[in-house]
């Protein structure tokens, strides 16, 4: 690979792409049959001689030099939440600009879901394909995802797993937390130029309960050893194992059914409004 500079840091290193793909390296990230990747492009300063498409599309490289056989991308619209009509080719993802880039290239695939979408790069079709009405709970993506097991890895590259496990929220529905409950919401969804009225679930909170953000889980999962996790420039890169990750979230819940939240606890009224939900 040649060596290519992406980010400056503030004492005038450089990030280069080299450098993010032996980071990658040493977090086992090539190991994963299932690749599931939350982004953010925070590293240091975007090399100016690089345009944000292109500067993207080096990012996009690294990731695919990797050779992992499947890469899925998160790219969430939350169309129906949000009152708005859901296009599958069209919709822009509200998860940051790398998965937008990706879910703009050719050859990558798109699901259905009008809420929690992702695109998929590569062989496991499957996992964005045939899914359910739940766009978190039995036979969605992160259903099957689990499902896999040790194969999956989920990928945190310039962001972490305090500010977008979204995986903790199919655990909470798997076991039923008190504090969310489903809803149903209802649309128009086009895919390839055809139209359809159709409705999916979310496992929302119910007004007025907050998530925590004391960073338990990913502490946790950092103290088990579970958590690969390297500083990079002005952020980080971070990876963990399906069952390592499950399991985890498990423990944290059966030990204290209320740890992700923070009060009141007992709310339980399920008025929903939503303004732009980029998050759940």
């Amino acid at each position: 690979m040649t060596d290519i500079k992406l980010f400056q840091n503030a004492d005038g290193t450089w990030i280069t792409n080299a450098h993010l793909l032996s980071v990658l390296e040493a977090l086992k990230a090539p190991d994963a049959k299932v690749l599931y990747i939350h982004t953010g492009i925070t590293f240091g300063f975007p090399n100016p001689e690089f345009s944000r498409q292109e500067l993207l599309g080096q990012l996009y490289q690294v990731i695919l030099s990797l050779g992992v056989p499947t890469l899925c991308f998160p790219t969430f619209t939350f169309s129906f939440c949000n009152g708005e009509d859901y296009d599958v080719q069209a919709s822009r993802s509200k998860m940051g600009a790398l998965n937008e880039f990706v879910r703009k290239q050719p050859g990558v695939i798109r699901s259905l879901d009008p809420l929690m979408s992702s695109v998929l790069v590569g062989e496991d079709r499957a996992l964005v394909a045939g899914l359910g009405k739940h766009s978190i709970g039995e036979n969605s993506t992160f259903d099957k995802l689990h499902q896999r097991g040790r194969g999956v890895k989920f990928l945190f590259f310039g962001t972490t797993a305090s500010e977008c496990f979204t995986y903790t929220h199919y655990v909470e529905e798997r076991l039923n937390v008190a504090y969310r409950y489903n809803r149903i919401f209802t649309g128009k969804i086009t895919d390839s130029g055809r139209t359809w009225q159709d409705s999916y679930h979310l496992f929302v909170r119910f007004k007025g309960i907050v998530p925590s953000s004391d960073g338990k889980l990913e502490n946790d999962l950092l103290t088990r050893g579970f958590l690969r996790k390297r500083q990079c420039g002005l952020s980080s890169i971070a990876c963990v194992d399906e069952p390592d990750g499950y399991q985890t979230i498990v423990d944290h819940l059966n030990e204290n059914a209320d740890c992700y939240i923070t009060g009141p606890t007992q709310a339980r009224n399920p008025e929903f409004a939503a303004h732009n939900m980029v998050s759940l």
